[in-house]
């Protein structure tokens, strides 16, 4: 008697990875899925109008959306290589109710790639149905977050965020910028960790990120986003980098071609 071997492996009738390509100016018009989403960028910043909120995720940062959440993708700029991880309800329970942001490591990324190989093949379901699993375990201990870069309405810390967030003040210290405003670090600090769940050197550092990522896909050199940045060397700024991507800025300028 034969046995259907994908039906004897629950991740393989749970969990779905597929690809796509955003090519310029592509927009996903409003929808929501029976299944959770988990999608992140191979080569770029995805960006989402999830339930009329703003969110968005660099390379290292992926986005989850519960089951029955309505979104659409923002228009891009440039060609965007990303991934969707389609999680069954009964698995998606562990990731959580509500929209967030979780960092993914370079071993998540490559587990990925394999996995579609693998996918491709459909050869060895049981070794497929081992990847999964692995990639549902990284998944479930990897740090999450609400927001990549969360905002406030709080009146003290609008115009503060607005003026770390200028690209033309990143070469200008935090302390600097913080030195135009009448209030104490220590308030600032309350405030950031009760309005962000981040210190605000950490929420200016993913500011950078950003920007960064969108002056590489414009053709700026390393050198002079370097200096933009406020950092005297390139390889200062590169290690920066690599350490909120797990890419170098060359690396991903090369991901989509």
């Amino acid at each position: 008697m034969k046995h259907d071997v994908a039906a004897q492996l629950p991740f393989l009738n749970g969990i779905e990875v597929h690809e796509f390509l955003y090519q310029k100016d592509d927009v996903v018009s409003p929808h929501s899925s029976l299944w959770g989403d988990f999608n992140f960028s191979l080569n770029g910043t995805l960006e989402f109008d999830i339930e009329g909120k703003y969110y968005l995720s660099p390379p290292s940062y992926g986005l989850w959306l519960p089951p029955r959440t309505e979104h659409q993708s923002l228009p891009v700029e440039h060609e965007i290589h990303y991934i969707c991880i389609r999680i069954h309800p009964k698995f998606g329970q562990f990731l959580g109710n509500s929209c967030r942001c979780f960092s993914i490591t370079p071993f998540f990324r490559a587990l990925v790639v394999q996995i579609l190989e693998q996918q491709k093949q459909a050869t060895q379901p049981e070794y497929l149905e081992h990847l999964l699993q692995v990639l549902f375990d990284q998944l479930k201990q990897a740090p999450a977050h609400s927001h990549y870069l969360p905002q406030s309405s709080h009146p003290i810390l609008v115009p503060i965020l607005e003026r770390l967030s200028d690209p033309e003040l990143f070469n200008v210290s935090l302390q600097q910028v913080l030195h135009n405003f009448s209030v104490s670090d220590r308030h600032v600090l309350r405030l950031s960790q009760q309005e962000l769940q981040l210190s605000l050197s950490e929420w200016r550092n993913r500011a950078k990120i950003i920007f960064a990522i969108h002056q590489i896909r414009q053709g700026m050199t390393i050198k002079q986003l370097a200096f933009a940045l406020g950092y005297h060397h390139s390889s200062s700024f590169i290690e920066f980098f690599k350490r909120y991507t797990g890419q170098t800025p060359i690396q991903l300028k090369n991901a989509a071609i």
